[in-house]
């Protein structure tokens, strides 16, 4: 009758065994079909920084052709200017002494550039003037063109940034990491639980922890408050959280250090952020070692590791087998 049973529970056994072992082949085959997920969003990232070096190159030569051509811009305004002055003088010339083809003459051979001109067009003053005024309406459009161009970055750069964001929200939140996302404009609530729970019970604490975050969350929010003030270092005029301000001075006296801290730190991350003038919550990409926005390059250092480390799990997998 025990060789019965046991017999009767070695199928069991097998079966609970085979879904052990089915349950960790879909956990390992999903982590693969994760792995290349990630690696292939990896390759159209780093195609898109090699685009965006590339037209970072070509900004910086249309910048120095910019500026060559600005200073030629600059030497063909002052000559057309004393070209202006030579005119001038040459027409009150001829009025004086009557001689008018003579003083042209003269005049020619003083500024050689005038002289194919007038032999085109003789009698016509302001023929050289005119010509010079369409070399310069020339020279405008690289302007023009560089705009274009530095326009079509902006949006490339916005385009990567947006995709960085979407990459890192698809991506697991547990554990500690220096790159995540951030809320900028998210007040932190724990300091003000930490608070409460010092004047109140418990439960009245959770409450009023609530209510005082979702007041100066409002706060935060609301451009017309600019708790700001411009001072000057080294010259430089710069703009820092004035510490005088009568709300931040309430919420020190009533709440306590750190959450006025909590506060000022919020209303730095939207100055750094340049969101003073819209304080809607947006998601950044973080360095939370740095305590500052992530650079493109360190978030697609970051990205690589996570390749790394998943493609390194998927090696210990195999070799576990």
């Amino acid at each position: 009758m025990a060789e019965t049973g046991d017999a009767g529970r070695l199928p069991t056994s097998l079966d609970v065994l085979a879904s052990d072992v089915h349950s960790r082949l879909e956990f390992h085959r999903y982590a693969f079909m994760d792995c290349v997920g990630i690696k292939n969003a990896l390759h159209c990232v780093i195609e898109e920084r090699e685009n965006l070096q590339q037209r970072q190159n070509a900004i910086d030569q249309l910048v120095a052709e910019k500026d060559s051509l600005t200073k030629k811009n600059e030497e063909l305004a002052a000559e057309l200017e004393s070209l202006k002055e030579q005119l001038q003088a040459r027409e009150s010339s001829d009025q004086q002494q009557g001689s008018g083809f003579q003083q042209s003459h003269s005049g020619m051979q003083a500024h050689p550039r005038l002289m194919p001109k007038r032999k085109r067009q003789s009698g016509d003053e302001d023929v050289d003037e005119h010509e010079l005024m369409e070399d310069l309406s020339v020279i405008d459009n690289p302007d023009q063109v560089l705009n274009t161009e530095l326009e079509a970055t902006r949006k490339e750069i916005s385009d990567i940034h947006s995709k960085l964001i979407e990459g890192f929200t698809d991506l697991s939140t547990t554990g500690g990491r220096n790159i995540a996302l951030k809320n900028i404009g998210q007040l932190d609530d724990r300091p003000f639980l930490a608070a409460c729970r010092k004047k109140l019970p418990a439960e009245e604490a959770r409450e009023k922890a609530k209510e005082v975050h979702r007041v100066w969350q409002g706060h935060i929010q609301n451009p017309e408050w600019n708790p700001f003030k411009t001072v000057t270092v080294e010259g430089i005029p710069k703009e820092i959280i004035d510490v005088d301000d009568d709300k931040l001075q309430g919420l020190c006296a009533a709440w306590g250090e750190g959450v006025h801290k909590a506060v000022v730190s919020c209303l730095v991350e939207i100055q750094e952020s340049g969101r003073l003038g819209d304080r809607n919550i947006v998601p950044e990409v973080w360095n939370y070692k740095c305590k500052r926005k992530a650079t493109h390059s360190e978030s697609i250092e970051y990205l690589f590791g996570q390749v790394k480390r998943l493609s390194d799990a998927k090696s210990r997998t195999r070799s576990a087998r």
